[in-house]
């Protein structure tokens, strides 16, 4: 293929039939060459025929324009999803939908979502204001950008102690979750809130920050510490009008903007990504925690698989795990995916609740259950607050719980199984037992963004679990073929009981 011409750009715009997929700043030449090396995520996907076109991202000006064809497939290349949106690479550096290139509507639907929340928080006595690249694009370009995935919301704590911010945010969660939103919490400081289309399918989401001053310094976690915003550049807010919808911003968003993303924020630059200091990022996360460790990869692999058999068929190990159920248990299926295994446990004649923390997992769930079988819940298991207050509705049934977690804790951060382990201790009565399936071997073709790759060995779950009132025994040692790796498969078991394992093997 001759070489694409790229001349006097700093930033160019990549796209595909008409689409654009991805923005890169152009390095300097080697020896006369300028060489663009295709993100990860989108190499993987480069498959077959497009009209490719190279703009300039500040002007739009095209520079080069041609007819490709990647690899022996003669269908066009369509970047999309399972639901067919066309994907870019965010500024997160993975592929995901924005609003270019989606419905239309979907940029009105997603302002007017907006504002609805706006009205519902300022009815709280909440001082809510746009930031984010929300804010960059209204007051730079005017409206919102067509790179850009949601609307980014923050408001005015007036607390300075972290545990008071955090004890802030909850009060305002629950407000919210009264009023019929869905809310997703990333941290103590930060929420997320979902809205779904007709089809009850994730659509679009709202991101809410808090901002606080502590030391003199504007807080606003994730990414943000620092001296140079006041309270007078946030408070009293100003609106701003987009396509006929008022939304409030800060007093002076050049404060703001330029704290941001720096003197430079009025020249486009799509490839801008926030660099968090590493002590404002360890500073944040002692405070308020990581509560959405890994969610974005699930709702990526639903998204592209749309099932869980990359882990292998669960039937045997669910016959396995009834054998010492009793007749018309309840259990729960902790980390249920695509629901398949969810329903297989409920056909067995038991009342099954099924949880999972991804909105896209649940989607498939309940699809696949035509028959209505299984009681599927939002839960995610890094929230300790949101898990114990499941655990304590659990014990209010009076009932025996038993537990099925088919490759999910190993999906959780140390810090999560730790908040796991005080919610079995809480739900497991009786009878009572959970048990955890888990690759124990490292994957060789180990990635961070891919769940089936990771791992989670049964010697880290006994020592971290010995400081615990639980028992754990190791029942079976099997395996799966993991892209062409074998990969050992363990399963063990945890009930109430005292502090010493036993580790009875059987294989499988």
């Amino acid at each position: 293929m001759d070489p694409f011409t790229i001349q006097d750009a700093d930033v160019v715009d990549v796209r595909m039939d008409g689409h654009r997929v991805w923005s890169a700043r152009v390095p300097y030449a080697e020896d006369g060459v300028i060489a663009l090396d295709w993100p990860k995520a989108l190499r993987s996907r480069l498959s077959g025929a497009t009209s490719l076109t190279i703009a300039d991202s500040a002007t739009g000006r095209e520079l080069d324009a041609r007819e490709i064809r990647f690899g022996r497939s003669r269908q066009r290349l369509e970047l999309t999803d399972a639901r067919g949106r066309w994907l870019a690479m965010t500024k997160w550096n993975r592929l995901g939908p924005v609003l270019e290139g989606r419905d239309e509507e979907i940029g009105r639907q997603l302002l007017e979502s907006a504002r609805r929340l706006v009205d519902d928080l300022q009815a709280g006595d909440y001082e809510v204001y746009i930031v984010g690249g929300t804010l960059l694009g209204i007051v730079r370009d005017g409206g919102l950008m067509p790179h850009d995935d949601d609307v980014d919301l923050a408001f005015y704590c007036r607390a300075e102690n972290p545990i008071d911010v955090g004890l802030t945010s909850y009060k305002m969660e629950r407000s919210l979750q009264r009023r019929g939103y869905t809310v997703v919490r990333h941290s103590l400081a930060h929420l997320e809130i979902e809205f779904f289309n007709d089809a009850g399918e994730p659509d679009h989401y709202v991101d809410i920050f808090t901002g606080f001053f502590h030391e003199g310094l504007y807080c606003q976690p994730f990414a943000l510490r620092g001296p140079e915003v006041s309270e007078s550049d946030l408070v009293p807010v100003r609106p701003y009008t987009v396509d006929g919808i008022e939304l409030p911003g800060p007093a002076v968003p050049e404060a703001w903007l330029g704290y941001a993303y720096g003197e430079g924020w009025r020249v486009p630059d799509p490839t801008f990504k926030f660099e968090t200091p590493r002590p404002t990022r360890r500073r944040f996360e002692a405070w308020f925690g990581v509560f959405n460790s890994g969610r974005v990869y699930w709702d990526k692999s639903y998204l592209e698989n749309e099932d869980s058999r990359g882990f292998g068929d669960a039937r045997r190990p669910i016959r396995m795990f009834l054998r010492n159920v009793p007749p018309d248990a309840r259990i729960l299926d902790l980390g249920c995916g695509d629901g398949r295994w969810s329903v297989e446990l409920a056909k067995s004649g038991h009342s099954v609740t099924a949880v999972d923390y991804s909105h896209e997992a649940l989607r498939l769930a309940r699809a696949h259950d035509d028959e209505g079988l299984v009681d599927f819940r939002y839960l995610n298991v890094n929230d300790s607050a949101s898990l114990l207050e499941f655990g304590a509705r659990m014990l209010g049934t009076g009932d025996e719980w038993f537990v099925f977690a088919h490759h999910s804790v190993q999906a959780l951060p140390k810090a999560g199984r730790r908040g796991l382990y005080r919610f079995l201790e809480l739900v497991l009565r009786g009878q009572g037992f959970a048990e955890i399936i888990s690759d124990s071997t490292f994957s060789k073709h180990y990635e961070h963004g891919r769940p089936s790759t990771w791992h989670l060995p049964t010697e880290w779950l006994e020592d971290e679990i010995q400081d615990c009132s639980l028992a754990l025994n190791t029942l079976r040692q099997g395996w799966r073929i993991d892209t062409g790796q074998v990969r050992r498969v363990e399963t063990v078991r945890i009930a109430a009981g005292g502090r010493s394992t036993s580790n009875r093997r059987e294989n499988s």
